[in-house]
């Protein structure tokens, strides 16, 4: 492996000497330079069309324009500042080490008048005291703005005065007015006097350009200026001084700039100018299409010149090196800029660095194992500052070369999160120890259990290398986000002894204790020489991050800009995960609509010149980082960060806009579309948001969805606004479900990436969507991390079959699938579904109050927004706690007693709590508020409803009274006093116009809202302590006694059933949303789930805790659980228990006639009944699949539908086999039968019964007329498909059996050492069978397609080729290291043979020189079958590791590959390998699978006719023959000797069948009528089996005739010439002796067909 370039090691190693080489930012900022009032249109277009312009043509290339234009928003007041001007000139400094290419745009030309002069910031000490020799108050003026300085020289002072109010800017620029005015007189009368003073008078302009020019020739870019010229028109008599001297100087810059540019820099411009026909604009446009096209290809030109000499996009590099590379780079560049910022100049920070780096050395000479270092301090206590001091302290004290990683948590995406940091640092010191096997071990997956191994095997490696030292330093270590997988111990990583030359420290802000660490290496970490405690460092003014300091900075801040701007821009930068771009800011703070208006701070609204004063400002505060790619701007220290978010982005709801706002920044193109839909639903009052609805009548279906890319930052930050603005569907539908998103996380980052973005997610949301995506990627991340280009197909093969009709879910898998479509190269894509959704049965348990006794969960009720819990415990008060993130969010203080019953309102979010106390009170959800207090009852309230739409409470109590109140005010409505017991259950049903309430007097009573009268009383004699009424208005359950469940109709009250397969007392039960289940918790902590129609058990979960309480989720997704302190949540979908197959209705009413009688529920179950045996059609558009209850399946590849179910054995089907011309299916059975079935339609055309005992293999000849069966008896048998006429019979081995494509030769093998070769043309004489034999058992063979040679596979670990006509062995294959398991040939690649083995590899074999072409290593198991095209091209594998790999054999190489997750037992494939179908073990489901793309063409196996020997002994097909020849021949044949010679070979039926054939035959007419009537007689006669099709009976009624008739033409040959068709009967026939005998073997033969 290439090891990387030296310097791109270096800088993995850590060393920082070059770093000015590293690649930068990946953005042109380009600084445009003009006068305020003219260029206007020029400018405007360069920003709102040349900018764009280029973005979307260098978007591919991650690169980011930004045309910066200082007067953009502006009013041109302040053109002439100085206190700006020096801003704008570190801007253009700033252009020039940020921009990739290109840095200044500068328009010259126009009127003189137009370039004011600006107060010089020097002026030559004799100059100056010239002009101020007067005393004056002009020259007092100029005094009190210049002191002289020790250069010789005066400098211009005090730039608060003119730019420190940027709100009121009115007074500020009258005092510069009047001092450059006076400026302006004094130069001019100097310069009168002879003095030369025109420099000083230049416009700011002129210096920008002047200092332009300067970073061209000693600044980073040696050609980045472009300069626009347009005529300067002649001096005009009356055109003052200054004018004058203006257009002199341009004429000499202009004369300068022609001299230094190349002339594709230089753009001329026509004289008029275009602001004087201001009033059309497209009018402009055209006219300056010229001016945008060349200002565009001057920049392209820059551009692509720097994207050429780009030192680390060297494509030849491997992805892995480069993106840890720039991973790395950017912590080293944090940790540059940091040290060269802090001097460590605390005493308790040097000491603590002299202690560490002692002991480390003592550790390193003493050669001693030793624990890592964790430095624990507040935020400002100097730990950063300790930790880069000791990273470049190190290489002072080790004697050899150190290779030092450093990383910034939370600095970048990659850093943030525990798995991710873990994988990036393990690649890094794979690459910089040069490890041999590659950067990535071949079985590498990004799972945390194994990254974690891969970590500690790694620093064992370390301690191998004698003169490595690795040092590992990360700072705030607490920052990493554990995910949920590990949530306890998110650190456990964190190894605790070390090997000598590896030392690893860390620092962190939160103590110990807190840290998410093993209580092991707690116990460890508290030895004294790796634990430092630093305090926080006295707030100096020096120390930048101490809260003082900022504080004041924030002050001074929100003074200059105002408060209301500047915590704007504070919020952003606050809300933003990792900075925000200069770019991103603007887009954000800058509006665009309208570029002539002015843009002012008192809107909150900044422009480039606002925003650029502001970096200079912030700088203490801000730092610039690069990440991926972008330069942004974040708060330098934790401290700023949390001052902020105090600060700026207290309240919740001002959080939330700020992520709002980000959010829509980054997914701005997705949104465009989607606004005006939503805006025109949003209006209607009452509109109810349907999501369905919403999902179709948003244009995202459309094509413009796509055309937004997903870029990296999307990838990094945007989901989390989303998340944290609470826009759950916008997250769903444009991120975590969007398949384009779910790409790019896997391209741009990795697939362990992209799961700690979902697992994140899951912090928040409890969503089954996100749960199933979520499931997927965590059960591929092992195959995605060697192979990402298979998210498509794994996306499919997971999510396809639990994904409804539409939604984001259905919306995600279209997604996938054309992506699958679109792309170009080999790709396996599933055609239908073969996994059980990948959720868990428990999806998370929720830890809720603390373990003191009375704080068990006793009443549960889910928010409507699903994401919230309200819990009441057995004591105290309830809580609402949040889900997910496991925290609870507020305890409702009201009641004095306990809580007894609770009810949430779904309509607008009430809680309605009723206690011991005998109150109710209701709560707001929104503001968690009490709404009402009622106090109407005087016995505890045991159960409480609501009406929200008619503002009513319900509540029954122990006093038995139901009473009526007021939402609004509590008042009392009415009291029902009809129960004469404790009421125990309100409902209210069909939208609040019906009441139920059931009570302990065993009654239920409907009572009608309206007028609360009663309507019907349901009794059951028996007191009932809860009930629950379906949402269908169906079911009545209701629970008496301990453990009774009772169902009945809800409106008659009939009594259904009793729900009795638990044993336990019931503690609460639940009706599901879909009416159609129930589920009951009860004592012995199982979860009963019932059907309520049939009142089956479906399922029970086992909890591992009490349970006191249960709720079912919206749309059933989830069952949650609660009891003692926890609450568990189950998957409680219906589809989450069966997989997909089911075959469709509509395909069952289409077979009307079929004999298949198979029910839907049949078909369900089938989905658990195994598949024993699969073949596919040699035209590859069938395959046939044999299950294990007698069924034969029959396939339609290109649709992947199930075509037809063919039902006729008794026993397990064993074989199945097509014919050559596919119009015919054979299956052998258990039963000892092997059926022929008629494809064309489904009807079986004979059953073969030679066999003695179960059938084992099964195989039709390349004739189509022959199929040869072996039984586990060991018998073989070769007999005719149409007849079942046998012609041969062989006692050999039957385990695995093949005939040669020319049908001369059978290869037989029982897995034992030997193959034996049956020579068939010889017929049964045994001579004939050759045997071939190894060293150990043969496990396969292959026959060459030119029927010369069979290839051996075997446990010796070789491979044999013998010649079949002799059995001479002329070929040996050495080369497995284990046992061989599979190979395979293919047919017009004569030479080729591919063979895989237990040792994992496969080898492609020349069978003409035994040489190995290629070894093929892919596989992580043994590989156990293997398949090649028909042309040879292309190598299908499976094997233990569940993979499916495709190989081109040319080359060897891997082209694409799909992991199955289960086990597979086998697959066939079509000659050209556009479709794979797999034999899974165990399963009763067939996936089939496409190859998109297949590089391999179709090639039809060669067709044989029979050997010409056999000719005689195959009869044709039902022959033709002239019928009246067959009449006269009838006629001839009186029936007494009819009787007496064939009177046993037929019966009564048989003659009248023959006659009826004989009327078919003359008859056109004869219907379909008449033929199935033969059938039915046939039956009531012979009673025999109704598996023949009526066409089936016909066609053997038709071939039983022949052959009577060819006996007879024997025996009398006729009188008349022979004609032509029968000039060859079969010579089976011939062969029969002519007497009498009463067993003929004809008959024989008839008996075994019967």
């Amino acid at each position: 492996m290439s090891a990387p370039e030296p310097l791109v090691l270096q800088a993995l190693q850590g060393y920082t000497e070059q770093s000015d080489k590293w690649p930068g930012p990946r953005v042109v900022k380009i600084y445009v330079a003009s006068v305020y009032n003219d260029f206007r249109e020029e400018r405007r277009q360069v920003l709102e069309l040349v900018g764009p312009e280029l973005q979307s043509t260098y978007d591919d290339r991650h690169i980011e324009f930004e045309f910066v234009d200082m007067h953009y928003g502006t009013d041109g007041g302040d053109e002439t500042n100085p206190a700006l001007l020096r801003h704008h000139l570190d801007e253009i400094r700033c252009c020039n080490r940020t921009s990739k290419a290109g840095y200044f745009l500068c328009f010259i030309g126009g009127e003189g008048s137009a370039y004011q002069p600006v107060l010089p910031f020097k002026i030559p000490e004799e100059t100056f005291e010239q002009m101020v020799k007067s005393e004056s108050a002009q020259t007092a003026l100029l005094r009190a703005c210049y002191r002289l300085n020790g250069d010789g020289t005066y400098h211009l002072e005090g730039d608060e005065k003119w730019y420190s109010d940027l709100l009121e800017r009115d007074e500020q620029r009258k005092k510069l007015l009047t001092v450059q005015k006076v400026f302006n007189s004094l130069a001019l009368e100097v310069l009168e006097a002879g003095a030369d003073v025109t420099d000083l008078l230049r416009s700011p302009l002129e210096i920008q350009c002047e200092t332009a020019l300067d970073l061209l020739k000693n600044g980073k870019h040696s050609k980045g200026v472009i300069v626009v010229f347009r005529d300067i028109p002649d001096l005009e008599a009356d055109d003052s001084k200054l004018t004058a001297l203006v257009h002199e100087r341009l004429k000499k810059l202009r004369k300068k700039l022609e001299d230094i540019l190349p002339e594709a820099h230089i753009i001329r411009l026509e004289a008029t100018s275009a602001d004087s026909s201001r009033a059309d604009a497209s009018d402009n446009e055209e006219k300056l299409s010229p001016f945008r096209e060349q200002v565009q290809a001057a920049v392209s030109t820059l551009v692509d010149d720097s994207l050429s000499t780009e030192p680390d996009q060297g494509k030849g590099r491997k992805k892995t090196v480069q993106e840890v590379f720039l991973e790395h780079i950017t912590h080293l560049r944090i940790c540059i800029e940091h040290n060269s910022l802090y001097n460590v100049n605390v005493k308790k920070i040097e000491d603590a660095a002299r202690d560490i780096l002692d002991n480390a050395k003592e550790n390193y000479e003493n050669r001693c194992r030793h624990p890592p270092v964790l430095i624990y301090g507040p935020d400002a206590s100097g730990k950063t500052t300790l930790l880069t001091h000791l990273y470049y302290k190190c290489e002072e004290i080790f004697p050899k070369p150190v290779l030092r990683i450093i990383r910034f948590s939370a600095a970048t995406p990659r850093s943030a999160y525990n798995l991710e940091l873990l994988r990036v640092m393990c690649q890094q010191i794979s690459i910089i120890l040069n490890i041999p096997e590659g950067y990535l071990p071949k079985d590498a997956s990004f799972d945390p259990l194994y990254i974690n191994n891969w970590f500690q095997s790694l620093l064992k490696r370390c301690e191998e290398m004698k003169d490595e030292i690795l040092l590992i330093f990360i700072d705030n270590v607490h920052r990493v986000n554990p995910l949920e997988c590990d949530i306890v111990t998110g650190l456990s990583w964190l190894p605790m002894s070390l090997p000598r030359n590896v030392f690893l420290f860390c620092t962190s802000a939160v103590s110990l204790e807190q840290l998410q660490l093993t209580p092991a290496q707690k116990e460890k970490f508290k030895v004294q020489n790796c634990y430092y405690l630093l305090d926080a460092i006295e707030e100096s003014p020096e120390n930048n991050s101490s809260g003082d300091n900022i504080d004041g900075v924030f002050d001074n801040l929100e003074v200059v800009f105002g408060s209301k701007s500047f915590s704007k821009l504070a919020g952003y930068i606050t809300c933003s995960e990792f900075g925000l771009t200069e770019f991103e800011l603007l887009e954000l703070l800058m509006p665009t609509s309208n570029s002539d208006a002015v843009i002012t701070l008192k809107d909150a609204n900044f422009n480039f010149s606002t925003l650029c004063v502001a970096k200079y400002m912030m700088k203490t505060i801000i730092v610039e980082n690069v990440v991926s790619g972008r330069t942004t701007w974040r708060w330098r220290a934790a401290a700023a960060s949390a001052r902020a978010r105090r600060r700026y982005v207290r309240v919740q709801s001002a959080l939330r806009d700020a992520h709002s706002d980000l959010a829509a920044l980054h997914f701005a193109n997705f949104l465009n579309d989607a606004d005006d839909t939503d805006t025109s639903e949003t209006h209607e009052p009452g509109c109810v948001d349907d999501d369905d609805a919403l999902l179709d009548s948003t244009p995202f279906h459309s094509a413009s969805r796509t055309a937004a890319a997903f870029t990296q930052r999307h990838v990094e930050e945007s989901w989390l606004h989303l998340l944290l603005a609470g826009d759950f569907s916008k997250l769903k539908d444009l991120t975590v479900c969007n398949f384009d998103f779910l790409l790019a996380a896997v391209q741009t980052v990795t697939i362990s990436y992209l799961r700690c973005i979902l697992e994140h997610v899951r912090c928040y949301i409890l969503d089954r969507d996100v749960e199933l995506v979520y499931g997927a990627v965590r059960k591929s991340s092992d195959i995605l991390t060697r192979d990402p280009m298979q998210l498509g197909a794994q996306i499919i093969a997971w999510l396809r079959p639990a994904v409804a009709r539409r939604g984001v879910l259905a919306t995600l898998v279209t997604a996938a699938m054309a992506w699958c479509d679109g792309y170009d190269k080999p790709l396996l894509v599933p055609l239908n579904g073969w996994l059980h959704p990948p959720i868990a049965s428990t999806v998370r348990v929720v830890s809720v109050g603390g373990s003191t006794p009375g704080a068990g969960v006793r009443l549960l009720q889910l928010a409507p927004s699903g994401q919230h819990l309200v819990l009441a415990p057995s004591a105290g008060d309830p809580q609402l706690w949040h889900v997910m993130s496991n925290s609870k969010v507020h305890t409702f203080k009201g009641h004095s007693g306990r809580i007894l019953c609770m009810c949430v309102t779904r309509e607008s979010q009430y809680l309605l709590t009723g206690s011991e106390d005998t109150s109710v009170i209701v709560w707001d959800l929104h503001t968690l508020a009490v709404k009402t207090k009622i106090l109407e009852h005087i016995a505890p309230v045991l159960c409480v409803a609501a009406i929200v739409n008619r503002s009513l409470v319900i509540s029954g109590g122990e006093d038995s009274a139901v009473i009526v109140t007021s939402l609004v005010d509590g008042a009392l409505v009415t009291k029902l006093d009809h129960h004469r017991g404790p009421v125990t259950t309100i409902k209210v049903i069909q939208d609040g116009d019906i009441l139920v309430t059931c009570s302990q007097d065993g009654t239920v009573c409907t009572w009608n809202v309206d007028s609360f009268t009663l309507l019907s009383t349901v009794s059951t004699g028996v007191p009932i302590h809860a009930m629950e009424v379906t949402e269908d208005n169906v079911f009545l359950v209701t629970l008496q006694g301990e453990n009774e469940l009772h169902i009945r109709t809800f409106i008659t009250g009939t009594h259904l059933h009793v729900l009795k397969r638990h044993k336990a007392k019931i503690k609460c039960f639940c009706v599901g949303h879909d009416s159609s289940r129930v589920s009951v918790g009860c004592a012995d902590q199982r979860i009963y789930i019932y059907s309520l129609h049939t009142a089956q058990l479906l399922r029970t979960l086992a909890v591992a805790h009490d349970l006191a309480a249960l709720a079912i989720a919206d749309k059933d997704h989830f069952l949650l659980a609660a009891g003692g302190n926890r609450v568990t949540i189950y998957s409680f979908h219906t589809e989450d228990n069966l997989t997909n197959f089911r075959p469709t209705k509509q395909l069952k009413r289409r077979q009307t006639k079929s004999t298949t009688n198979i029910t839907l529920l049949q078909a369900e179950q089938s989905e658990l009944i195994p598949i024993s045996c699969l073949e596919v059609s040699r035209d590859g558009q069938l395959a046939a699949s044999g299950c294990a209850r007698g069924l034969v399946r029959v396939w339609q590849l290109s649709t992947h539908r199930l075509q037809t179910t063919l039902n006729g054995h008794l026993g397990h089907i064993t074989c199945v086999t097509f014919s050559p011309n596919n119009l015919l299916v054979l299956s052998g059975s258990e039963d000892r039968t092997v059926v022929v079935w008629q494809l064309a339609d489904n009807s079986s055309s004979l059953t073969y019964k030679g066999h003695q005992s179960a059938l084992q293999t099964l195989l039709m000849m390349s004739d189509g007329r022959r199929a040869m069966s072996g039984d586990r008896g060991r018998n073989v048998h070769v007999w005719l498909v149409d007849s079942g006429i046998v012609l041969h019979s062989a006692t050999c081995p039957t385990t695995s059996v093949d005939v040669t494509l020319n049908m001369k030769f059978a290869v037989l093998s029982d897995g034992d050492n030997s193959v034996r070769i049956w020579a068939l043309a010889e017929g049964d004489s045994g001579e004939e069978k050759r045997s071939v034999s190894h060293a150990e058992r043969v496990t396969c063979f292959a026959l060459t397609a030119d029927s010369q040679h069979v290839v051996t596979g075997s446990m010796d670990m070789s491979l044999k080729v013998w010649q079949l006509d002799g059995g001479k062995l002329s070929q040996v294959l050495v080369g497995h290291s284990d046992i061989v398991t599979c190979v395979a040939v293919s047919i017009t690649n004569k030479t080729q043979v591919v063979s895989g083995s237990w040792d994992y590899n496969l080898i492609v074999w020349d069978i003409n020189t035994g040489s190995d072409v290629h070894l093929l290593s892919g596989h992580l198991g043994k590989v156990t079958c293997v398949k090649v095209t028909g042309d040879g091209s292309i190598a299908v594998s499976g094997a233990e590791d569940k993979t499916l790999i495709i190989w081109e054999t040319k080359r060897g190489l891997a082209l694409t590959s799909l992991a199955l997750h289960v086990p597979l037992s086998g697959f066939q494939i079509t000659s050209d390998c556009a479709r794979i179908v797999i034999h899974l073990m165990d399963r009763g489901c067939l996936p089939i699978i496409c190859l998109h793309n297949t590089p391999a063409t179709y090639v039809k196996i060669p067709t044989y006719a029979a050997p010409t020997k056999d000719v005689d002994e195959l009869r044709p097909l039902a022959p033709k023959r002239p019928m009246r020849r067959l009449l006269k021949k009838e006629v001839s044949l009186d029936t007494y000797t009819w009787q007496k010679k064939y009177g046993h070979l037929t019966s009564a039926a048989m003659m009248a069948q023959v006659d009826e054939r004989l009327k078919r035959r003359f008859s056109v007419s004869a219907s379909m009528e008449e033929i199935s009537k033969i059938q039915e007689a046939k039956n009531k006669d012979l009673g025999s089996q109704v598996s023949l099709g009526p066409e089936q009976a016909a066609i053997a009624q038709s071939q039983h005739f022949d052959q009577l008739e060819a006996l007879w033409n024997k025996i009398s040959p006729p009188r008349r010439r022979s004609n032509k068709s029968l000039s060859k009967q079969s010579s089976l026939i011939e062969r029969v002796d002519s007497s009498d005998e009463d067993h003929t073997p004809v008959e024989e033969q008839e008996h075994m067909v019967e």
